[in-house]
C-alpha cells in the first residue's frame, strides 16, 4: 500500500482540479471536497493537521489554498482571494478601543453567531462615534 508524500498529494488534488474544470468546460477557481474524497485521492486513513499543512504549503506554490470548514473542505484559487474585499482593523478602531479599555458590550453582536437566522437589529456607527441600535426596515427571514 502506497502513501503519497505532501508533494505528491498537492500534485493529485491539483489533477483532480484540472480533470472537473475539463470536465465543466471551464477552469475551476473553487471547490468543495469532502474529507473521504480527499482520503481516497491521497490513500490515506487520516489527515493530521501538520498533514495538511504541507500539503497547503505546496498547493500554495501552485497558487491555490486549502481550508478546512467544518465538516468539509474547500480548495480556492490564490488570485480570486486577493481580489477579494478587504477588511480593515482601522474602519472598527472606537470598537477596539472600547473592547481595549473593557466598556465594549459583546451582547451587541451576539446575533452574528447565528448565520441562519438574519437579524433584526444591527449595530450602527452614526459619525457622532456613539453606538445605537437600528433596526433594518424590510428584511424578514
Amino acid at each position: 500500500m502506497n502513501k503519497v508524500t505532501t508533494q505528491q498529494a498537492a500534485l493529485i488534488l491539483l489533477y483532480a482540479l484540472k480533470e472537473r474544470g475539463e470536465r465543466r468546460g471551464k477552469e475551476l477557481t473553487r471547490a468543495r471536497l469532502s474529507l473521504a474524497t480527499l482520503k481516497r485521492l491521497w490513500n490515506r486513513e487520516t489527515l493530521s493537521e501538520a498533514w495538511l499543512a504541507e500539503v497547503n504549503d505546496w498547493l500554495l506554490s501552485a497558487g491555490w489554498t486549502l481550508v478546512h470548514a467544518g465538516t468539509t473542505f474547500a480548495i480556492v484559487k490564490k488570485s480570486v482571494v486577493e481580489n477579494w474585499p478587504r477588511v480593515a482593523a482601522s474602519r472598527i478602531q472606537d470598537v477596539l478601543d472600547q473592547v481595549l479599555s473593557g466598556r465594549f458590550e459583546f451582547d451587541q453582536l451576539e446575533h452574528l453567531l447565528q448565520p441562519t437566522e438574519p437579524s433584526a437589529t444591527t449595530l450602527t456607527q452614526p459619525t457622532d462615534g456613539k453606538r445605537k441600535r437600528s433596526a433594518k426596515a424590510g428584511r424578514h427571514a
